[in-house]
Parts: C-alpha cells; sequence; structure tokens
C-alpha cells in the first residue's frame, strides 16, 4: 500500500516539530512552495536549484521527437520541445534510503 503525503502532512509535521501554531507554518510553506515554484518555473535554458542535505531539483529541456506515433491511428506525430523537472537525492537521503 502507497501512503500518500500531502502538504497539509507537511504543515502538521512542521508546525509540531517548530512548536509553532498549524497557521504559522502554513504560511511558511506556502511562501517556500511559491518560491521554488518562482524558481522552477523561470524563462532560464536550465535552472539548477541546489538544497544541501536534501537534493537537487534540475529542470532540463526535452529534444523534439519527430519519429513519434500516435498508437491508435498510427498517424506521425511532432512532440515539440518542452521542459521537465528532475530531482536527484542528496547522499545523506540515498544513505537513509538504502540502509
Amino acid at each position: 500500500m502507497v501512503k500518500k503525503y500531502t502538504k497539509k502532512d507537511i504543515i502538521k509535521r512542521a508546525s509540531f516539530k517548530l512548536h509553532m501554531t498549524h497557521n504559522d507554518c502554513k504560511i511558511i510553506a506556502d511562501c517556500f512552495f511559491e518560491i521554488l515554484e518562482q524558481m522552477i518555473t523561470e524563462n532560464k535554458d536550465s535552472i539548477n536549484i541546489e538544497v544541501r542535505n536534501f537534493g537537487v531539483f534540475n529542470v532540463l529541456k526535452t529534444k523534439e521527437r519527430h519519429n513519434a506515433r500516435n498508437p491508435k491511428t498510427k498517424e506521425k506525430v511532432v512532440i515539440p520541445e518542452r521542459k521537465k523537472v528532475v530531482f536527484k537525492p542528496s547522499k545523506k537521503i540515498k544513505q537513509k534510503l538504502y540502509n
């Protein structure tokens, strides 16, 4: 069974750990996620956001694909160039996951 965490769960744990009210932690979390969203969606070719002891978010461009095919109609389709977000966890997190 997959455990699904939401922003509400993050806020609840942060408010407990920091001894702050739920509303104060909600403001901080909203601000953090808004800033992260702004950084990720900047109009740059390559974006690298590094959070020490957590990981790195990379925004990479995908290549335009000319040889794609619609499986239903077998029609050739061109998939345009776009961006994708990739997360690479830190060594500290990798060690916790694999031990």
